[in-house]
């Protein structure tokens, strides 16, 4: 039984009537719809993707062995990945990957400023939060994402991706569900950092064309501005006193430990500059589907090497966000190969 390429529907309103359960299985199988998929697929795109994906999943990884070695300022590990991916910019710059660019200062610092404000929030929410509420609010990002292109930028998400982002979502917070206390600080915290984060993730992809600037003349201007933000914060957000004996001052500088700091660094580089080739190059709706595709790839690391607690609720979680996932990357490839072809 010959079966039509997904471009071709039975009916030629169904796609955009979000009609798309009907042929999903279908073309899952199709050896046509699998060639059509290869040949919609910009291998730029999937390469930076794929760089994110890999890099965010490790800096986590990495992140957690820097809190057993007993360092958990947070906080100040951000002001120095800032600084560290600063100074790896003008390395690059020196070495020719890239040319500055004179940028507009204050569209510089917005995005600065919402760089650091995710990351004070995002840390404030989680120390005032369970994990599990924490985890709940965090994934709000993209319902926000969704209304603030609308309203704001008149950015309309296509009706057949409604069906895929909500199972993304829904997924991705059962699979990361412990407990769910709830409490004032807490919510105004978290709610506070996904209105941050959304407009932050925006940004990344409006100013890049506003400013015709590329991922990293953008990067070299934003990363040394937030670490200048968040340096007058860390002795509030963390123990900065030094006859605290919980202080950053304790803390052994050994070589090994100074290693594991300057490597987190390093991915922290790697992570900076590839969140804006993402959203430059797809849309901040995008990135949020890979990056909770990324949270279900983590849950499984904490499972697998660092003996975290693993139930068939989150495993549940873990095939719907997957699914989810596909479901939208399909969708995505499908408008690609349909623009491409008009």
């Amino acid at each position: 039984m010959n079966r039509q390429p997904f471009v071709k529907l039975e009916n030629g309103d169904s796609e955009k009537n979000g009609d798309n359960i009907r042929y999903f299985h279908h073309t899952l199988n199709s050896p046509i719809v699998i060639q059509e998929y290869l040949k919609a697929i910009d291998p730029i795109v999937a390469l930076v993707m794929v760089f994110n994906f890999t890099s965010s999943v490790s800096i986590v990884s990495v992140n957690k062995y820097v809190t057993q070695l007993g360092f958990r300022f947070m906080c100040t590990l951000t002001c120095i990945h800032f600084i560290v991916t600063f100074l790896g910019l003008v390395l690059c710059s020196y070495m020719g990957f890239f040319k500055p660019k004179k940028l507009d200062i204050f569209a510089a610092s917005r995005l600065a400023l919402g760089n650091m404000g995710f990351v004070v929030l995002t840390n404030l929410s989680l120390r005032y939060n369970s994990v599990g509420c924490y985890q709940v609010l965090k994934h709000l990002t993209t319902p926000v994402i969704v209304f603030i292109e609308a309203v704001f930028y008149k950015i309309y998400l296509e009706r057949k991706f409604y069906v895929p982002l909500t199972l993304v979502c829904v997924g991705v917070t059962v699979a990361t569900l412990t407990d769910l206390e709830l409490n004032f600080l807490g919510i105004f915290f978290g709610l506070t950092g996904v209105i941050v984060t959304s407009l932050y993730q925006v940004w990344c992809g409006t100013l890049q064309k506003s400013l015709e600037a590329n991922p990293l003349q953008l990067q070299y201007y934003i990363a040394p501005l937030a670490a200048i933000f968040l340096a007058p914060l860390l002795p509030i957000l963390e123990d900065y006193r030094p006859s605290s004996p919980f202080s950053i001052f304790q803390f052994e500088f050994t070589v090994k430990n100074v290693a594991m700091i300057l490597l987190s660094s390093l991915i922290a580089f790697c992570v900076n500059v590839s969140i804006f080739m993402v959203i430059g190059k797809t849309s901040a709706i995008t990135y949020n589907v890979l990056g909770h595709s990324k949270t279900c790839s983590i849950f499984l690391i904490g499972f697998l090497f660092f003996k975290q607690q693993f139930s068939w609720l989150n495993f549940s979680g873990i095939i719907i966000t997957l699914w989810g996932v596909f479901w939208y990357t399909k969708l995505k490839l499908e408008s690609s190969s349909s623009s491409g072809k008009s």
